[in-house]
């Protein structure tokens, strides 16, 4: 299982193996890479660190986002180079699945489906989130 951990420096790495299949540790790096070029906006998901896990195509976490809480399994279509984002609700129902997602536009997509700033009154939100309203 593998397993991301946020450093004293507030870098997060990827920690674990799945058995002894290195492709689980790689592919899960590679995703996670993508998602974070902009660190602050896996952040603004509200990614859970603990739920975060790999299988051998897919990293997957749990988020809560004014859009979209549940969890989000990103899968690598590795012939393909693309990706496909599942969205489940919180007992594990799929609600969504978006195909042919490309490496350019994956944390994009996420975030549209998950956060999102143009939802409506969104900084009313993002304030009432941080003074506890």
């Amino acid at each position: 299982m593998i397993h991301l951990k946020r450093q004293k420096n507030g870098l997060i790495t990827i920690k674990g193996k799945m058995g002894n299949n290195k492709l689980s540790t790689d592919i899960a790096r590679y995703i996670w890479s993508i998602i974070a070029k902009e660190p602050l906006l896996p952040m603004s998901w509200g990614v859970d660190l603990e739920t975060v896990v790999c299988s051998e195509d897919a990293l997957e976490f749990h988020v809560q986002g004014f859009l979209h809480t549940g969890n989000v399994r990103i899968v690598y279509i590795e012939g393909a180079d693309i990706f496909q984002v599942l969205l489940y609700d919180e007992e594990g129902n799929l609600l969504k699945q978006i195909d042919d997602v490309y490496l350019d536009n994956l944390a994009e997509t996420i975030d549209l489906n998950v956060e999102n700033d143009k939802v409506e009154n969104y900084n009313a939100k993002v304030m009432n989130f941080l003074i506890g309203a």
